[in-house]
């Protein structure tokens, strides 16, 4: 196989010179096709993403909390807060907790990593 795949070596006869050009025929008849091609692509990409989780989430379970998510988070969370003291309404107030909990558990990661660092651990 090429672009980049592993081949893997099959124990047994290998195959006759007929067998090579038939398959190397199929081969070429797949490439050609366009539509499974980009399906197939999708489908791949799919399950990488799947096995990895986003780079900030990986990180903030690492305990490295980017400090852009964290400023967008807390300039969020104030900005909801204002407007919670003010309109009193249930959706704000919801969207605000939807918000304010992230910021609340990131900050703390952060500041956990923070304090390990200064210690010298």
């Amino acid at each position: 196989m090429t672009a980049g795949r592993e081949v893997v070596a099959v124990d047994g006869p290998g195959l006759s010179a007929w067998e090579r050009r038939v398959l190397a025929e199929i081969e070429d008849d797949l490439r050609l096709d366009t539509r499974l091609d980009r399906r197939l692509s999708r489908m791949e990409h799919a399950h990488a993403w799947a096995r990895r989780p986003a780079r900030w989430l990986d990180a903030a379970l690492r305990g490295r909390v980017p400090s852009g998510v964290l400023t967008v988070l807390l300039s969020l969370s104030a900005g909801l807060l204002l407007v919670t003291c003010t309109v009193h309404g249930p959706v704000v107030l919801g969207v605000f907790a939807v918000v304010w909990l992230p910021t609340l558990v990131l900050g703390t990661v952060r500041f956990a990593s923070w304090r390990r660092h200064r210690s010298g651990r």
